[in-house]
């Protein structure tokens, strides 16, 4: 298996995922009815650090087919940038409607509640109104060593009916890869894993949102679902099968040109199950993915 690039472009990458944000919006059944007070369902896709560099933006190379699917059918952003340059700071600024300047949260160490204990964020004010609220994987920062704080961090349960993040099982073990920085840096690794999408926690996330998108929808009652998808934030690590898509050969290794920022991004699919099925299945329903 061929490295993805050496160790320079690894750092000038983790730097570089996090500096855009690409946000799909897909309305499907378009604006509620003037004279009916309908409530569409919601759901929320964040893929970890993903940015613009995929097919639906214009790169062949990476292949992304059913995020392309969601983007013919939606409206794709082309000039919506992250909010701030931290994992946890963003985060709270999009599900809160505040700038990060006005949250107070610029790290990632900050849980947004002990700075804004009685704000009502987007999940929250849709659970008030009659919508069933669940997220799974990572849509709020996730931190903890313990369930209950991992909870406070979930914001359950304010925010969510249900809230769950996962881990890989013992299946899911890399069988292949290395470290850029010859173990000084842990994040700085790519590896190919044993096993399938669900034994990732990718694909676990996918599963449970396909579930309680159909336990919901089947008890009639409106919902807003979190898909919070890890990858392709570091360190980078997928199913084998998603390797095997760039045979060693395939890719151009990029080199940047004086004074220009890296246009190479990895992409795992773990999230392909819940796009392909989203794209497939709903009407009246809101889609919502920031990357």
């Amino acid at each position: 298996m061929a490295d993805f690039g050496h160790t320079h472009q690894a750092f000038r990458l983790k730097a570089e995922l996090r500096t855009r944000l690409s946000f799909f919006a897909l309305f499907v059944g378009g604006l509620l009815p003037a004279a009916a007070a309908e409530k569409l369902n919601v759901l929320l896709i964040i893929s970890d650090d993903l940015r613009d560099t995929v097919g639906c933006y214009g790169n062949p190379a990476v292949k992304t087919p059913n995020i392309d699917r969601l983007a013919q059918r939606g409206v794709r952003f082309e000039r919506a940038y992250v909010q701030y340059p931290v994992c946890n700071a963003s985060r709270t600024s999009f599900l809160t409607g505040l700038r990060a300047e006005q949250t107070g949260v610029v790290n990632n160490a900050t849980n947004f509640r002990t700075r804004l204990p009685d704000i009502v964020t987007l999940p929250q004010k849709l659970r008030q109104e009659g919508w069933h609220a669940a997220a799974y994987g990572k849509i709020y920062h996730l931190a903890g060593r313990d369930r209950e704080e991992q909870a406070r961090w979930m914001d359950l349960p304010k925010s969510w009916d249900e809230a769950e993040a996962f881990k890989p099982t013992a299946a899911g073990r890399v069988v292949e890869g290395r470290n850029l920085t010859g173990g000084k840096l842990a994040w700085c690794q790519w590896g190919a894993t044993a096993g399938s999408d669900d034994d990732q926690p990718d694909g676990q996330t996918a599963l449970h949102v396909i579930a309680t998108i159909e336990k919901q929808t089947g008890a009639g009652k409106p919902w807003i679902v979190g898909a919070g998808f890890h990858r392709p934030h570091d360190p980078f690590i997928s199913p084998q099968k998603y390797f095997d898509l760039y045979p060693p050969g395939s890719l151009k290794v990029h080199r940047d040109p004086a004074h220009a920022g890296l246009r190479t991004a990895l992409f795992c699919a773990s999230g392909a199950h819940v796009l392909k099925y989203a794209a497939r299945r709903f009407s009246h329903t809101a889609i919502l993915a920031p990357a």
